[in-house]
C-alpha cells in the first residue's frame, strides 16, 4: 500500500460527514487530508468546529450567485504535502476548478476519484443536457467513480466503463444512531413519549427538515389536519428556515392542536428521543439523508412520489421499500396518503423492525467507507502516468 497521502476535496465539511472520514481516515492508515472552504453567509449547511484525527486543510472559497458557481483554489495542498496517492473530489459541476485539480492530478501521478450523485435532482436525466454532459466527460476522465448510491450508477452506467463504477451508501454516524436507538429501546417508547409530554394514546409523526417549500412543508400541515380528523396524533416538527412563520400562521389558522416546533436540532442525542418516540417519520417533500436518520432510529419513513419526470428526491430515497419500511404515495393524492399512514401506524411494529434491519444491514458506515476504500485502491491501481 502507498505511504503516500490522499487529498480529498470539497466545496465545504458539513458536521454529518466527519464521522464518515474518521472512519476512511483509520482505513487509510492516517493518510487522509481534508482540503474544504466554509459555506457562503447565510448558507444553511451545518457547520461546526468540530475536532477531528484526520489533516484538515482550510481553503478560500469564492462564490457567485449564492452557490450557484465555486472556486476553490488547491495548489497550496500539493506544495505542502508532496505529490498523493489518490485525489478524492467532490463531484460538482458548480465546481468551475474542478478540470484543472483533475489535470493537476494526473501531473503528479495521483489516481482520481469523484464521489458524489453525478446528476441533478432538479430535472429529468438526460446525456443531452449540457451540465449532464459535462458531469458524463468528467466521469469519464478519472479512473474511478464513487457513486452516492445504486441509481447513481445505474444512470452512469450506458456512459462509463462499469469497472470504473463503485457505489458508496451515502449515510451519516449510524453507529451513534444506533447507540442511541438501543439505549431509547431499553427505556422503552411509552416511557420516552411520557418523559416528552405526548399523549400516550396519540398516534406521532415527525417531521425533520430545513423549513423550505421543497420539503413540502404546507403539505405537511395538511395531511396532519386531516389525520387528525380521524384519530387522536401529535406532530412534531425539527428544522428551522423561512417557512416556519408560515406553517404556524397556518397550524393557528386551522387550529390545530398537538403540533410542536422544535426549531434546528443539530446534536443527534438531542433529537434521537423526539424521532425515535414517532411511529411514523412524514416527509411529503425531498427526501435524503433523512431515510438514513429514521431508519436507523426504527422509524419507518412517508413520502411521495417525486413530480412529472424529475428524480427531485435525493439518491437516499431508493431505501425506501415501498410496504416494507415505509411507503412512498402518489403525489397530490390526501386519500392515498391518508391510507398509507394508517396502514403503517396499524403496523408499527413490522415496519419498525423492517426499518431497523435495513439500516442495520445497508446503511452503516463501514459499508459507505467499503465502497469509497474500494473507489481509492481502483484509482491507485489504474492510474495513468
Amino acid at each position: 500500500m502507498s505511504t503516500k497521502p490522499v487529498f480529498y476535496f470539497t466545496r465545504m465539511l458539513p458536521a454529518y460527514r466527519i464521522p464518515i472520514l474518521e472512519r476512511l481516515n483509520e482505513r487509510l492508515d492516517g493518510r487522509l487530508v481534508v482540503c474544504h472552504g466554509q459555506p457562503p453567509q447565510g448558507n444553511p449547511v451545518l457547520m461546526k468546529d468540530i475536532e477531528s484525527t484526520f489533516q484538515r486543510e482550510t481553503l478560500t472559497n469564492y462564490w457567485y450567485k449564492d452557490t450557484t458557481v465555486h472556486l476553490q483554489f488547491y495548489r497550496k495542498v500539493f506544495k505542502k504535502h508532496g505529490p498523493p496517492s489518490v485525489v478524492l473530489a467532490e463531484e460538482s459541476p458548480r465546481s468551475v476548478m474542478l478540470p484543472g485539480l483533475l489535470r493537476r492530478a494526473r501531473k503528479v501521478g495521483a489516481g482520481r476519484v469523484l464521489w458524489g450523485i453525478f446528476y441533478s435532482v432538479h430535472r429529468p436525466f438526460s446525456a443531452k443536457h449540457p451540465l449532464q454532459r459535462y458531469r458524463i466527460a468528467m466521469a469519464n476522465r478519472v479512473e474511478a467513480c464513487a457513486c452516492y448510491a445504486k441509481q447513481s450508477r445505474t444512470y452512469l452506467q450506458p456512459h462509463v466503463a462499469p469497472e470504473k463504477l463503485f457505489v458508496a451508501q451515502n449515510t451519516m454516524d449510524t453507529n451513534t444512531l444506533f447507540a442511541l436507538r438501543n439505549t431509547l429501546e431499553a427505556e422503552g417508547k411509552a416511557a420516552v413519549r411520557l418523559r416528552l409530554g405526548i399523549p400516550a394514546d396519540h398516534d406521532v409523526f415527525v417531521f425533520v427538515a430545513q423549513l423550505v417549500a421543497r420539503k413540502g412543508t404546507r403539505e405537511l400541515i395538511e395531511i396532519f389536519e386531516s389525520y387528525q380528523r380521524t384519530k387522536p396524533a401529535t406532530l412534531i416538527v425539527i428544522g428551522g428556515g423561512p417557512e416556519r412563520e408560515n406553517m404556524e400562521t397556518l397550524v393557528a389558522k386551522k387550529q390545530l392542536q398537538h403540533v410542536q416546533f422544535l426549531g434546528a436540532i443539530s446534536d443527534l442525542h438531542a433529537s434521537a428521543p423526539y424521532i425515535f418516540a414517532a411511529d411514523i417519520m412524514l416527509q411529503p417533500g425531498y427526501v435524503g439523508l433523512v431515510v438514513n436518520h429514521a431508519f436507523a432510529l426504527g422509524v419507518p419513513v412517508v413520502t411521495q412520489e417525486a413530480p412529472g419526470n424529475l428524480p427531485f428526491h435525493g439518491p437516499e430515497v431508493e431505501s425506501i421499500e415501498h410496504g416494507s419500511n415505509g411507503m412512498i404515495v402518489a403525489r397530490n393524492n390526501m386519500e392515498a396518503m391518508q391510507a398509507a399512514l394508517k396502514q403503517v401506524t396499524h403496523n408499527q411494529e413490522v415496519f419498525s423492525q423492517a426499518a431497523t434491519t435495513y439500516a442495520e444491514t445497508k446503511l452503516t458506515m463501514d459499508n459507505q467507507v467499503d465502497g469509497l476504500i474500494a473507489a481509492i485502491a481502483h484509482a491507485e491501481q489504474t492510474k495513468k502516468s
